[in-house]
């Protein structure tokens, strides 16, 4: 005998996604820390459906409303709703058991097909997958063997093509097509069809190549600290843009690797013992303690340091974030004395990238205003010349001289991570402004 829909229980994949999206509205938690502490699900599921989620908030809810979903249904869950109408419609385009919550939501199956159709909501494309040859561990040549290999096809420009000719090829990949970067040597571009397919890759997971948005690489790219040089990275875990910075120094030379959270450190550590680079030194420590005698004959510096993040495309939004202006207020402080203090700390210093993530102004024009304003003795370059004017984001046109030698990429237009950019070269002396 056949038990009833109101006494067969919600499948626990469902319950637990919901319970977590629940507690990412109403606590304003990380989603990625509460599918890590999450210890019965089935994650990779888990996640599809939130991501899914966070990038169709507005079909799913809208529809949710259109409809009357929940409305006509008060004893169904909110949360739970978000979930399985996100499963049905956006991931699986089915639902799993016989619950009285899954068969409501599937006779508005439907109904929910025509609101979120009606209303013009499309699904956003999804930018490209990176994936960068750790050359410590295997070659361009060799990855692009392999990949004929495999039946990819390699779709070339040719050499004096722009830098919006390359995007445009980019938007059209087939999904068979790859394309190698027009700026950073070693950044392969896939169809964001096959992300799953790379995060799972046998080559990934011996650190032949590494999963790093094609942003986060013009770090190491505007620096370029030439091979045999010494260079601190200052805010260093998980470890991806020190890696980079070895396989551009063809692994010879010396890197400082700063750390100062300990879970993060074992981080750093595995990541650069496990990709083969013997010549990065890490380090547990504040940044702000490095100077010229822990971190001997520093010429190259990248400061990284902790911003807010907006600028990142993995992030997983299930809520509207307001600008939180003292948070702001405070990373700012916190960004302007760590690159000051990369400024006046190394003597030998020739060159320092800062980076972020972020998209406001507060954590980037501002910040370099600030510091070049008590350190005269820098002076900026210009990073778009540095990409062979092979670029189209540079800064806030209110910050003069400084906002058109700084970069940013932006999701939209440059198809990666929200990233900002700038570049500063020590003086000569006697060098004016």
């Amino acid at each position: 005998m056949s038990k009833k829909p109101h006494s067969v229980k919600v499948p626990t994949q469902y319950r637990a996604t919901a319970k977590i999206l629940k507690a990412a509205v109403e606590k304003q938690k990380s989603i990625k820390t509460l599918i890590f502490e999450e210890k019965h699900a089935r994650v990779r599921s888990m996640h599809a459906v939130l991501k899914a989620y966070s990038e169709n908030r507005g079909a799913v809810d809208s529809a949710i409303e259109t409809t009357g979903l929940l409305k006509d249904n008060p004893n169904l869950d909110p949360s739970l709703a978000k979930v399985l109408v996100t499963e049905l419609i956006f991931v699986r385009k089915k639902l799993n058991g016989e619950s009285k919550p899954v068969q409501k939501v599937l006779s508005y199956e439907e109904k929910l097909k025509e609101a979120i159709s009606g209303a013009g909501f499309e699904k956003k494309e999804p930018n490209p997958r990176y994936v960068r040859i750790n050359t410590n561990l295997y070659s361009l040549s060799q990855a692009l063997e392999y990949l004929a290999s495999e039946d990819w096809r390699r779709k070339e420009l040719p050499a004096d093509a722009s830098y919006a000719d390359f995007l445009a090829a980019v938007k059209a990949l087939e999904e068979d097509e790859f394309m190698t970067d027009l700026q950073v040597e070693g950044v392969l571009v896939f169809h964001h069809k096959w992300s799953s397919y790379w995060s799972s890759h046998e080559f990934v997971k011996q650190k032949k190549f590494i999963l790093q948005n094609k942003g986060t690489c013009l770090a190491a790219e505007l620096l370029a600290p030439p091979s045999g040089s010494t260079v601190l990275d200052m805010c260093a875990a998980p470890g991806m843009k020190t890696l980079h910075l070895c396989n551009f120094m063809k692994n010879k030379g010396r890197i400082y690797a700063v750390e100062q959270s300990m879970e993060r450190y074992r981080v750093l550590c595995n990541i650069t013992s496990e990709a083969g680079c013997d010549i990065v030194t890490p380090i547990l420590g504040d940044a702000l303690r490095m100077n010229a005698e822990n971190c001997p004959d520093v010429e190259y510096i990248l400061v990284d340091p902790s911003c807010s993040g907006n600028g990142m495309q993995s992030r997983m939004n299930v809520c509207d974030e307001e600008k939180d202006d003292q948070r702001l207020f405070k990373l700012a402080g916190l960004q302007v004395k760590i690159l000051s203090h990369a400024m006046t700390a190394f003597p030998n210093v020739k060159r320092i990238a800062y980076c972020t993530c972020s998209l406001y102004k507060e954590e980037n024009e501002e910040v370099v205003k600030r510091c070049l304003q008590v350190n005269p003795s820098f002076k900026l370059l210009s990073c778009k010349k540095a990409l062979r004017n092979k670029w189209h984001n540079v800064g806030d046109t209110e910050y003069a001289k400084i906002g058109k030698n700084v970069l940013y990429c932006l999701p939209d237009s440059d198809l990666t991570d929200g990233i900002f950019l700038a570049l500063f070269e020590k003086r000569r002396d006697g060098e004016a402004d």
